[in-house]
């Protein structure tokens, strides 16, 4: 009777040793899937964050761009402006100078015509 007590009681602590692995087993395997799913979902949420920076950057680059294009658009007319300014003046001036050269040149030439 003793034998058969103590094959049973090792069968019942063989048995317990190999529910333990089981056990055991299935608690790292489902750690790993654990393990697997925060990595996935690390990774996705990742992703998002690419994603929106990326589109937050291509709306910050294509404000500051429109923003540059219309201070150099308000700098070039305001060169434009400056520049036909002057045109005008030199226009202004070129015109007294060309009549006072024209009086200068007739009254030579009769100065001459009546040498």
């Amino acid at each position: 009777m003793d034998v058969v007590r103590d094959q049973m009681a090792r069968h019942e602590i063989l048995s317990r040793i190999k529910q333990a692995e089981a056990d055991a087993k299935a608690s790292v395997q489902q750690a790993l899937q654990e393990k697997e799913k925060r990595i996935a979902d690390a990774t996705t949420e990742a992703a998002n964050i690419v994603r929106t920076a990326e589109s937050e950057a291509q709306a910050f680059y294509e404000k500051e761009l429109a923003k540059a294009e219309g201070e150099v658009k308000a700098k070039k007319q305001s060169v434009i402006s400056e520049g036909m300014r002057k045109v005008d003046a030199l226009r202004s001036s070129a015109s007294a100078k060309l009549d006072k050269a024209v009086e200068y040149m007739l009254k030579e030439f009769m100065g001459l015509l009546h040498a």
